[in-house]
């Protein structure tokens, strides 16, 4: 599981997680050059839920929905056929993110829906405010759980069930609470693979940045199960 955030050409908003549109444009063509398969991540949620073999399968995601995304992502996405999965923060939509200075503005509904239209991008939910859900009260936690994925569903008419913990911040009650909200899997920022024995509500992504070169990001994929920390 790869998990971009913005991407873009703007020095000035530029970050840790700011990766060039030439860059992931290479990401998408080594991964296939390596063998591997890029998939939509509920294919992956679905193979989890089933104990099926998962093996030489990617899904690339996006949290945050930064302008970004729209503007150089996709139109490389589409080029090369590869499924995405953009994790929204539904109350602040339109706007520079409250929750990441110095960032690109996040996009606006109308984006949203346009990115849904090209039939390779679904939406999940990031939380309505990007609230780190260990710790809220568990009234505020069900609200931004619940609240999101009604918003989504609303945007886009179709079952939105995929979370990105907001910063990867979980722990056994917020999986719980995404579970009784309707959600059917849960992605952290843990780094690792995922195997047939991940927790469905504590599922690892790789953070993708500029410093991911042509070797950092083959020994991430190549790495096995047992060199990452449990």
């Amino acid at each position: 599981m790869l998990c971009y955030h913005d991407i873009g050409v703007d020095p000035k908003n530029a970050t840790d997680y700011y990766v060039s549109p030439g860059l992931f444009a290479s990401h998408l063509e080594w991964i296939r050059a390596w063998g591997l398969t890029i998939v939509p991540l509920a294919e992956i949620v679905d193979r989890l839920a089933a104990g099926r073999d998962l093996d030489g399968l990617v899904a690339i995601t996006f949290d945050d929905a930064l302008v970004g995304v729209k503007e150089h992502a996709t139109p490389l996405l589409h080029t090369a056929g590869v499924p995405a999965t953009v994790f929204v923060v539904t109350d602040v939509l339109g706007v520079d993110p409250p929750f990441w200075p110095g960032a690109a503005r996040t996009m606006s509904a109308a984006e949203l829906q346009t990115l849904t239209d090209t039939g390779l991008i679904t939406l999940g939910s990031h939380t309505r405010s990007h609230a780190s859900l260990p710790d809220v009260d568990p009234g505020e936690r069900e609200a931004e759980l619940i609240g999101s994925r009604a918003a989504l569903e609303a945007l886009t008419g179709t079952t939105v069930d995929l979370l990105a913990y907001p910063s990867g911040h979980h722990d056994d009650d917020t999986e719980e609470a995404a579970a009784a909200a309707g959600y059917r899997a849960g992605f952290t920022f843990t780094f690792g693979r995922t195997t047939r024995d991940t927790a469905q509500f504590a599922i690892p992504r790789f953070c993708i940045g500029p410093m991911h070169d042509k070797f950092r990001l083959a020994r991430h994929l190549a790495r096995p199960t047992g060199a990452w920390a449990s």
